[in-house]
C-alpha cells in the first residue's frame, strides 16, 4: 500500500494543459524521484479518479499512455505496477533539428499548432528551475523534412527569461535556437537527452500521418546556456520507421 496518496497524487488544476497530461506529469515526477518504486502497485482507476477529482476515462487515458511509454506495467486481473525505468541516457548532437536536417541535405520546416503562456507544472518547473505555477511559454510544433512529418514536439521556455517571445514570432519556418541567439543573445552550450521506446497514441499518429501504436521514440531534451542555466525543456515523439540513431565512439576523442 502506498502511503500518503492524497499528498502524492495531485495535479495543478490551474494549468491549461489537458488533465490526462497533468496526471502523466505527476507520475513522471513520482517515479523519477523514486517516490513510486519499481514493482509497486498503483491505486486503481477508481481510486485515482477520486484522488485527482477527474473522470475514470481521463485516468484510463493517462494510464494507457504511461503503459505505452514504459512507465507502468499492467497485469490482467492483478493490477497496474510501476515498471523498471527503461530510460537510457545518451550523448546527443549539439545541432538543432533545423541544423541536423540541413546537414543531411533535407529541407526542414514546421507546422506550428500553437504558442501560448501557461503556468509551469511541477515537472516543467523542475527542468527549468522555476517555481511551480511560474509562467512558461509552450510551443507545439510538427517538424517536417522535405514536407514529410517526422517529429511531434512540445517546447517549454521561461517567460521571464524570454519576455514577449509568444507575441514576437511564429516558429513554423524559424529555428528556435537561431531566434534565441539573434534576439536574446542566448547560445545553447549543452544539452541532455533521454530516449524512451513507446507506441504512438491515436492523436500522435494522426498528426504524424501514420498508424496508431506504431513503435516510436519519445525524447526529452534539456538545453543549457554556457553558464549552466536551463534554457529549454522539450518533449518529442518520432515514429521508428522515420528515425535512425547513430552513436559514434573513438578512443581519445572528446565526447559531445
Amino acid at each position: 500500500m502506498i502511503p500518503n496518496t492524497k499528498t502524492l497524487f495531485r495535479i495543478n488544476r490551474q494549468s491549461k494543459s489537458p488533465l490526462y497530461n497533468l496526471i502523466e506529469e505527476n507520475f513522471h515526477e513520482l517515479i523519477g524521484s523514486d517516490q513510486l518504486k519499481t514493482g509497486e502497485t498503483i491505486p486503481s482507476e477508481w481510486e485515482l479518479s477520486e484522488l485527482y477529482s477527474v473522470s475514470r476515462l481521463t485516468v484510463r487515458h493517462a494510464l494507457g499512455n504511461l503503459v505505452r511509454q514504459g512507465w507502468l506495467n499492467r497485469r490482467q486481473g492483478v493490477g497496474t505496477f510501476v515498471a523498471k525505468p527503461p530510460l537510457t541516457r545518451i550523448a546527443p548532437s549539439r545541432l538543432s533539428f533545423t541544423e541536423q536536417m540541413r546537414a543531411i541535405g533535407r529541407v526542414p520546416s514546421s507546422r506550428q499548432f500553437y504558442i501560448r503562456v501557461i503556468p509551469a507544472s511541477r515537472e516543467v518547473a523542475g527542468h527549468l528551475k522555476l517555481a511551480e505555477g511560474d509562467p512558461v511559454i509552450e510551443i507545439r510544433r510538427l517538424r517536417l523534412a522535405d514536407d514529410e512529418p517526422i517529429m511531434l514536439e512540445t517546447t517549454c521556455l521561461s517567460q521571464a527569461r524570454f519576455p514577449g517571445i509568444n507575441s514576437l514570432s511564429d516558429f513554423s519556418n524559424t529555428s528556435l535556437y537561431e531566434f534565441l541567439s539573434s534576439h536574446y543573445q542566448i547560445i545553447v552550450a549543452a544539452t541532455d537527452q533521454t530516449l524512451t521506446p513507446v507506441l504512438l497514441s491515436e492523436s500522435e499518429a494522426r498528426d504524424l500521418e501514420t498508424r496508431p501504436r506504431t513503435p516510436a521514440i519519445f525524447s526529452e531534451i534539456e538545453a543549457f546556456a554556457s553558464e549552466g542555466d536551463p534554457i529549454e525543456y522539450s518533449r518529442s515523439v518520432t515514429p521508428g520507421d522515420k528515425s535512425k540513431f547513430y552513436f559514434r565512439f573513438r578512443r581519445g576523442e572528446k565526447s559531445l
